[in-house]
C-alpha cells in the first residue's frame, strides 16, 4: 500500500467501480490504479448504508479491503448519491 493511502472511509458495500484498473493484490485488500482518463468513479455504501460516490481530482492509487477504502484525501471528493 502507498504511503499516500493515509486516509479511510468504511464501505460496507462496494456496488460499482468504474474506470480504475487493478494494480496488484495484498494482504489486507486490492489496490487499484485511478487514471483520470478512464473517468472513474467508486460507488459503495458506509457502515450505516448512505450510498456515496468517490470521484478522484487527480491519478492515484486507492486500496480496496473488505470493510473499508483507503486513499489520500488530496486525490478524492466522496458526496452523497
Amino acid at each position: 500500500m502507498s504511503v499516500s493511502e493515509s486516509n479511510s472511509i468504511a464501505c460496507s458495500l462496494l456496488i460499482d467501480l468504474k474506470g480504475c484498473q487493478e494494480l496488484k493484490k495484498l494482504k489486507q485488500g486490492t489496490q487499484y490504479s485511478i487514471d483520470l482518463t478512464k473517468e472513474p468513479s467508486i460507488v459503495f455504501k458506509d457502515s450505516v448504508g448512505n450510498k456515496k460516490e468517490m470521484k478522484f481530482k487527480q491519478n492515484c492509487t486507492v486500496t480496496i479491503t473488505s470493510e473499508k477504502i483507503l486513499y489520500n484525501r488530496d486525490d478524492v471528493t466522496i458526496k452523497s448519491v
